[in-house]
């Protein structure tokens, strides 16, 4: 068999690119692998056989079909020196620009031709995706944007990162600042609450509804609790120490006897001495 060179990596082709042999798709020539004549699809002269990429080239062997004429006659050429050229037709998928030479970096091999162009001249037909031939010159300005808009797109990486970067920190920084300002308003609460049951105003059960409360609307808390009049504390010994000779003894009183001889004071010792009233009731209750 004759060994021809269909394509070579190296060499700038008569448009005036290269091709990069490892990016170009070989499944559906290997499954169909027609020598054609000329790029003549109704000329199959024979098939293509151990199709390989070596050393920057695309080779393959050329097995000429005996029972045709025209195959036959090419073979015969091949064989007297006559006939030195191959040509392919490639589907270009992609390409770059490498320096000021175009270079098509993801093609597809549709055939290859024995043709009367040598080889070394880098001959190539450009084809669609129906096999119809196109020229460079039509495809070229769509390639062209292509890689402007590749170009454009990696100067502005560094200046998305930088930026994104920038997000992040002022978001990083923004979230710091709500925790802090969470926190401090959360003592603030804390403290209001606290000087609210100081001042006899809530008790210490109510403190933690408010503060409930406080965590969806403080300022209706606030206004509710700053409407209420504030009420002195006053022990249940300051009370005893104030009332007449008469009832000095109540210190002794037990909660039966609060509330038969003094309802009303006992019902205010449940809201001014909390802690009193409720051992008072508690021994009541474990009589």
């Amino acid at each position: 068999m004759k060994i021809f060179v269909l394509c070579d990596s190296n060499t700038i082709n008569s448009y005036g690119f290269r091709i990069r042999l490892e990016g170009m798709n070989l499944d559906r020539f290997r499954s169909n692998p027609v020598m054609l004549y000329q790029h003549d699809k109704f000329s199959v002269i024979g098939r293509w056989e151990n199709v390989r990429i070596e050393d920057g080239r695309l080779l393959a062997d050329a097995k000429f079909d005996s029972e045709d004429e025209l195959a036959r006659q090419v073979e015969g050429k091949v064989e007297r020196g006559f006939l030195k050229g191959c040509s392919v037709g490639i589907l270009i998928n992609d390409i770059t620009l490498i320096g000021d030479v175009y270079e098509a970096t993801a093609t597809e091999l549709m055939e290859a031709s024995i043709v009367s162009i040598p080889s070394d001249a880098g001959a190539i037909r450009l084809m669609d995706e129906n096999h119809n031939p196109v020229d460079f010159k039509t495809i070229k300005p769509s390639f062209e944007q292509h890689l402007n808009l590749n170009k454009m797109e990696k100067e502005q990486t560094p200046k998305v990162a930088e930026l994104e970067a920038t997000i992040t920190e002022k978001d990083r920084r923004i979230a710091e600042l709500e925790a802090a300002a969470a926190e401090s308003r959360q003592k603030e609460l804390d403290a209001y609450l606290a000087a609210k049951v100081e001042a006899g105003i809530i008790t210490e059960s109510e403190k933690q509804h408010f503060a409930k409360l406080a965590a969806q609307d403080i300022e209706t808390v606030k206004a509710i609790l700053d409407a209420r009049p504030a009420q002195k504390q006053t022990s249940l010994s300051a009370m005893v120490h104030n009332t007449d000779t008469k009832t000095a003894d109540r210190t002794s009183w037990s909660y039966l006897e609060w509330a038969k001889k003094d309802p009303k004071g006992l019902q205010k010792m449940r809201t001014e001495d909390p802690k009193e009233f409720e051992r008072l009731q508690a021994e009541f209750l474990k009589k």
